[in-house]
């Protein structure tokens, strides 16, 4: 069966209109047909660049700033996948990936560090830390592009 955009409309229509309308509700909820990603990086340049590279891929991508405001964004946009920087004001990435670990409901959720710490020592660290993938800065588009599409299928054929 071919899928027209004509019928994901008329879809997500037929859902918006089941669901009940209330002036109280914070925000509305409605269906993402593609995967969201949350980049967390300090430097404004550096999630421009990645937001470039998967927004062409076709991935739906929020930001955020530093440790404290990662968190927040996961609580509130429930990604597919978290792209953290390790060097971060207010929380860094082991301290985010810690917090994340500890939430029964985001146990699960794949997380991959990108950094510019490229010793083994240091990659050995970071995925003693929890982290599903450690990227090494810089990263060209097709291994990070490779790198999401990997881990995301993946954790998605994991039980």
């Amino acid at each position: 069966m071919r899928i027209t955009s004509q019928k994901v409309v008329s879809a997500i229509s037929l859902e918006w209109k089941a669901k009940s309308w209330d002036p109280t509700m914070q925000s509305i909820e409605l269906p993402c047909l593609r995967q969201v990603i949350l980049i967390a990086d300090d430097k404004a340049s550096n999630r421009e660049l990645l937001r470039a590279i998967l927004e062409h891929a076709n991935y739906v991508v929020v930001e955020a700033s530093d440790g404290e405001e990662a968190l927040l964004m996961t609580s509130e946009t429930n990604p597919h996948l978290v792209i953290l920087d390790i060097h971060m004001p207010k929380r860094d990435g082991f301290n985010v990936i810690r917090e994340l670990r500890n939430d029964p409901a985001l146990q699960d959720l794949p997380i991959m560090a990108l950094t510019a710490s490229a010793s083994l020592d240091d990659r050995d660290r970071i995925m003693d830390s929890g982290f599903d993938a450690c990227l090494v800065k810089p990263i060209g588009p097709a291994k990070l592009r490779d790198a999401v599409a990997s881990l995301l299928q993946q954790c998605k054929s994991t039980p």
